[in-house]
């Protein structure tokens, strides 16, 4: 079987005066599939803590004479089981286009879509007709309907452009809003979680129609940070360039982690690192394909393949 995400996982249950305590993990012999409701059944109150790793090389990339795209969830891919993305973010795309090039983006659901312009200049025209201009260091939120296009192009005449595409779940109801930016800079994010996006455009951040909180940071080497996660919320982590350590795995550009159950996202910087996060307000589908820790007792519901 060939597996194109690792998630691990670790238990843990209440011990004394509050404080968690950790078990034992399960042992495996072979991959396992199991619904995660199941596993949280059977443990009861002990908490299941899980971490989903997407490598750069297991992302998807399509390569023209004109654009470069790396995937990181494939809905084509009926063998991934990160196929229909990671909660409410479906969308995490990573695009080069060639100077005066573009693309279309065509949904077949309701999209809130975030574009990041890390390098370059492009033209974005949303589902509604609008045309905005983005530079580098913009990021724009705009909504696409269901078989609605949004077209991205390259507005330089000599340099590519280097983008970053999320796109979630909208929250019910129509969207009809038409597409914001905001320009956050070097100095806006060196060093803290900046807070890009959220539901509400708390903090001078862009307001988009789901419960989805998005952070970015420059960080620097041996630097460390800690962001909470409410209890419900799940979290994607995204390395957009540099190394990082995130719970003693080593994560590099264009590795992607999914943190399901944590308390926190807490990692730090190896050397010079930028990072997208993404606070989610769903946990994971269901049907996981799980790597157990070894040890030496197996679970019942645990069954070999």
């Amino acid at each position: 079987m060939i597996v194109k995400s690792v998630i691990l996982i670790s238990f843990e249950k209440p011990g004394a005066k509050g404080f968690k305590t950790p078990l034992k993990p399960i042992a495996a012999m072979a991959y396992f599939l199991l619904p995660i409701t199941e596993i949280r059944h059977a443990l009861g109150s002990e908490r299941v803590k899980m971490i989903t790793i997407r490598k750069a090389e297991e992302r998807r990339h399509i390569e023209g004479k004109s654009q470069q795209t790396w995937m990181t969830f494939d809905s084509e891919n009926q063998t991934d089981p990160l196929k229909n993305g990671f909660g409410v973010l479906k969308i995490l795309n990573e695009e080069i286009l060639a100077p005066g090039t573009g693309f279309v983006l065509h949904t077949h659901k309701d999209m809130v879509i975030v574009t990041y312009v890390r390098e370059g200049m492009i033209v974005y025209k949303g589902p509604l007709g609008k045309i905005d201009i983005l530079e580098t260091k913009d990021f724009h939120a705009a909504n696409v309907a269901s078989d609605g296009k949004q077209y991205t192009f390259d507005a330089s005449p000599n340099e590519d452009a280097h983008i970053f595409q999320s796109g979630f779940t909208p929250r019910k109801g129509a969207l009809k809003k038409e597409g914001v930016k905001k320009l956050f800079t070097y100095a806006d994010r060196k060093g803290i979680l900046r807070l890009i996006a959220s539901p509400d455009g708390r903090n001078s951040s862009l307001a988009i129609e789901q419960d989805v909180q998005i952070y970015s940071t420059f960080i620097n080497k041996g630097n460390h940070m800690i962001h909470e996660l409410s209890p419900g919320r799940d979290a994607w982590l995204h390395v957009v360039k540099g190394h990082i350590l995130l719970n003693d795995l080593n994560l590099y550009t264009g590795d992607g982690a999914g943190l399901a159950m944590e308390l926190s996202a807490s990692f730090t910087a190896q050397e010079p690192t930028e990072i997208l996060l993404f606070d989610l307000c769903k946990p994971i589908p269901d049907e996981v394909i799980l790597i157990p820790s070894n040890g030496s007792t197996a679970h019942p519901l645990l069954k070999a393949v």
